[in-house]
């Protein structure tokens, strides 16, 4: 009686383990070619034992060795197999290198990222290439990595710019990690998530950024930049009014919920700021936060040195409607008003009546040649008529 051949299930086992283990035998061969083959055959194969084998392979001397085992694990794939690619993220060679760069990034390897932060500062742009989008695809888990590298001035000059495409490119979905780092020690981190968070454009980071610019005086430039990038992108709500001196109303309402003694105290402060940019924009949540209240302050910063913040001042105090700002505005006018003539002319008109309002240019007219003006005190109430007003 003969007996059939056994093809079931375990036959075809028996004759996969012995294809492994010949392969793993070869694999150690003294022959550069047959241990190459073997790397690619066990890729084929797609068995995690041979994942040890491998790893031990990329430690081999030949470059097209390590680069055929490298491609085998990423075709096995798994934990174990990325833990061994990751090794090769160090090789010397440009190829193997590249491999393992893509291996890791097609498995969004997270454990991978600080090696693959390393290959962004080699020479190689091939490489450079692959982990930028490795790191993409990796994703939100990356954030807390890249921005480390900004505590690093080498690093920080070698591979920020790749850093900051990275992220810009992830966009959304780094908006919670980069909000998360706000609050790191380093100026670097806090400075580089604030410029990507605007270049992104996201509703959600209006609050915490806002609440860098009442904790950090160095950023508030940063800051105020990134609210105009937010505006330019439409993603906040623009004001119905005038908008050269109101801001998007999520500003305002951030700052109406902070404590008004700490939010007061820093837009005072603020307005010491070297910046033009962080003045005018303190001028203006003040004026919102305030209103009429606001009066004082804005006299005491008529005095201001830069005349584009004199020039909001001067707008701002028109819109009070108040009488009382006439004499300021006129010795502003006589002492240093060349650069702010037109504003507070501007000014003037919508404070007075058509009979004051000439009176003023007699008298600036006469001080101006040299003769002794005549003060006249004003009313608050503002009695000009609308159609004046709107003269010119």
């Amino acid at each position: 009686m003969t007996t059939a051949p056994n093809t079931g299930p375990q036959a075809n086992t028996a004759a996969s383990n012995h294809e492994l283990e010949r392969l793993l035998l070869q694999l150690r061969s003294a022959d550069v070619t047959l241990r190459s083959d073997a790397a690619h055959a066990l890729g084929k194969l797609a068995d995690e034992r041979a994942v040890a084998s491998l790893g031990e392979a990329l430690r081999d001397p030949d470059e097209y060795v390590r680069k055929s085992a490298v491609m085998a694990l990423r075709r096995i794939g798994g934990p174990k197999a990325m833990e061994a690619m990751r090794v090769a993220l160090a090789d010397r060679s440009e190829q193997v290198c590249l491999q393992a760069v893509k291996g890791l990034g097609e498995l969004r390897d997270a454990g991978a990222v600080e090696a693959l932060i390393k290959v962004l500062a080699r020479r190689e742009r091939s490489l450079v290439q692959a982990a930028t989008e490795a790191l993409s695809r990796i994703g939100p888990e990356a954030v807390p990595h890249l921005m480390e590298a900004f505590k690093d001035r080498y690093l920080r000059r070698r591979i920020g710019a790749q850093i900051w495409r990275i992220l810009t490119e992830m966009g959304s979905r780094v908006v919670d990690p980069l909000v998360g780092v706000l609050g790191d020690d380093n100026y670097y981190v806090r400075l580089t998530a604030l410029t990507i968070l605007g270049r992104i454009g996201d509703k959600r980071v209006v609050e915490p950024i806002l609440r860098v610019f009442l904790s950090d005086p160095r950023l508030q430039e940063t800051v105020v930049g990134t609210i105009g990038r937010l505006e330019e992108r439409g993603v906040l709500v623009l004001p119905t009014g005038d908008r050269e001196v109101l801001l998007p109303v999520e500003v305002v309402h951030t700052f109406a919920q902070e404590p008004r003694e700490t939010v007061l105290g820093v837009l005072n402060a603020a307005m010491e700021n070297p910046s033009v940019k962080v003045r005018r924009f303190s001028l203006k949540v003040l004026y919102q936060l305030l209103g009429e209240a606001t009066f004082e302050q804005l006299l005491r910063y008529l005095g201001d040195d830069d005349p584009d913040v004199k020039r909001l001042v001067i707008r701002l105090l028109s819109k009070l409607r108040d009488k009382r700002v006439i004499e300021p505005l006129l010795s502003l006018l006589l002492k240093d008003g060349g650069q702010v003539e037109e504003a507070i002319w501007d000014a003037l008109k919508v404070l007075t009546n058509l009979h004051e309002y000439e009176e003023l240019r007699k008298r600036v007219a006469r001080e101006k040649a040299g003769t002794r003006p005549v003060v006249k005190t004003y009313k608050k109430k503002d009695v000009s008529p609308d159609w004046w007003r709107d003269q010119d």
